[in-house]
């Protein structure tokens, strides 16, 4: 894949992310899902995984962190890890 193409699939989706205040966690997330995108593009992974991840690793120094995104556009599962991290189905 080139580079103007991934560019151009994570402006698109980060269209889904709304931005935070600066140095928010929500910021973050938009900053380590775009670099974390690129790099999972080209390993064939979808969108959500990549999301999932992102959140996961944001909530090992935010606990509290409650994501913004939209989850129609990431499409979610009915049970799974991405519910339990932004606090849809407890454990």
């Amino acid at each position: 894949m080139k580079r103007e193409e991934m560019v151009r699939i994570v402006k698109l989706e980060l269209e889904h992310i709304p931005k935070g205040s600066k140095g928010s966690a929500q910021n973050r997330l938009r900053i380590y899902y775009n670099a974390w995108r690129r790099r999972d593009l080209l390993r064939g992974k979808p969108r959500e995984e990549t999301l999932e991840e992102t959140i996961k690793m944001l909530r090992r120094d935010h606990p509290d962190f409650d994501p913004k995104f939209d989850e129609d556009f990431f499409k979610i599962p009915e049970k799974g890890l991405l519910q339990r991290l932004v606090g849809w189905i407890k454990r």
